[in-house]
């Protein structure tokens, strides 16, 4: 046997994933250190509970509209020129905010920069499933994820760590030295694509025509909006067990240990092998579901409410890592931005449907019911999962 022979399930050590890698960690330190803040920035500013709520409405709207605007042939003038203005649009939001002078002008800077999330994610995840073989794509996601979060975790506590000392406005000015960064590794990741592409021939999506698509892609990407539906925003399950308790520190205990797993999961599955796209979403799915009922059902508990926060980091980061491989493997070259744009798009939606309803029963007192709804509609998504499942061997067998 060839011991030099190169491990094609292996993505963690490809060029393309570390600077990527190091995109996300470094864009996700600046907009989770501007999460933070901006709460806080927001009530001095006037704002108010419905006024956040708005703020993550429209910003989600914003995604949506970046996410389509990908499919058009000017947006960004090239594969490379739209994930570098995305990243930009996102690394501009941030520092801005400073300088807001009104509620709607946060609003609008937040939009702007989820504009440029949706704009950046399908076109960067297009192209790494084309520049690396499908084999090592969930340790290549999986790495990504694990950086991100990564960024996630120093971000908020750097803001913590200062939010005495600094105002709310240095502090998200400061945010643009971590954007710095973010940028300018998303130059060198794209710049190094296109060596890659010039030198080995790699294929290339394009915006061109491609093939409708399949029954199993559409069935897959249903089960993700109902899936997507139940993975409620980390925030929204921390601040309502902050709401109802009192316990801040209980609060944000939740939210590192989600934030731990999240980054522990990522890192196993960087490192594992034969990891099957189907397997890592439906596993995800499930562990969501015990989430829920966890949280749901714990009343408040301090233990309950930390199990269930753990269990919702690693079923976040398994439903994603496993959704982006799985969409490589049901889409063609010249149809895979499409794919990973209607992606991109029905996670939005999922979380767009469900969270009012929820909202408004915690609202009502009806904690327990608005967590089993999330763990509802999860089910569901699960039974069209494996109705894709079985559809796609169907096609293998036909095939």
């Amino acid at each position: 046997m060839n011991q030099d022979k190169k491990d094609l399930t292996d993505g963690r050590s490809h060029p393309l994933t570390i600077l990527f890698g190091l995109t996300s960690l470094f864009a996700d330190f600046s907009y989770e250190m501007a999460h933070v803040v901006l709460p806080l920035w927001l009530l001095q500013l006037g704002g108010s509970a419905m006024t956040l709520s708005l703020l993550e409405i429209v910003s989600e709207f914003c995604r949506i509209g970046g996410s389509l605007a990908t499919r058009s042939p000017v947006a960004g003038g090239s594969t490379a020129g739209r994930i570098r203005l995305g990243y930009l649009l996102s690394m501009l939001a941030s520092p801005l905010m400073a300088f807001a002078g009104t509620p709607w002008h946060l609003i609008l800077l937040k939009g702007m920069s989820w504009f440029g999330k949706g704009i950046r994610g399908p076109s960067r995840d297009a192209l790494l499933s084309l520049a690396l073989p499908a084999a090592s794509l969930p340790s290549s996601f999986a790495t990504i994820r694990a950086l991100d979060q990564t960024g996630g975790i120093l971000g908020p506590l750097f803001a913590v760590l200062f939010l005495g000392k600094l105002s709310a406005p240095t502090l998200l000015e400061l945010t643009a030295l971590p954007g710095f960064f973010c940028v300018w590794f998303a130059y060198r990741a794209t710049r190094r694509a296109g060596e890659i592409h010039a030198r080995t021939g790699a294929p290339a999506y394009t915006v061109g025509k491609s093939r409708p698509a399949s029954r199993t892609l559409l069935l897959f990407l249903s089960a993700n909006v109902l899936i997507r539906m139940g993975l409620f925003p980390a925030t929204l399950l921390m601040f309502e067990f902050g709401k109802n308790t009192g316990q801040d520190r209980m609060m944000g205990a939740g939210f590192v240990l989600a934030s731990v797993a999240h980054v522990l999961a990522a890192i196993f599955l960087s490192g594992s092998r034969k990891k099957s796209p189907w397997a890592l979403v439906l596993a995800g799915a499930l562990i969501l579901v015990l989430a829920l009922s966890c949280l749901g059902e714990g009343d408040n508990r301090a233990g309950f409410y930390l199990t269930g926060m753990i269990l919702w980091g690693v079923s976040e980061v398994l439903v994603t890592v496993g959704s982006k491989s799985l969409t490589a493997a049901l889409s063609d070259g010249p149809g895979r931005l499409k794919a990973y744009v209607w992606l991109e798009i029905s996670g939005a939606l999922g979380m767009l449907a469900l969270q009012p309803l929820v909202s408004g029963l915690w609202d009502s007192g009806k904690l327990a019911e608005g967590f089993w709804s999330g763990a509802a509609a999860t089910g569901v998504g699960i039974l069209l999962l494996a109705g894709a499942r079985r559809a796609a061997g169907k096609t293998t067998r036909e095939n």
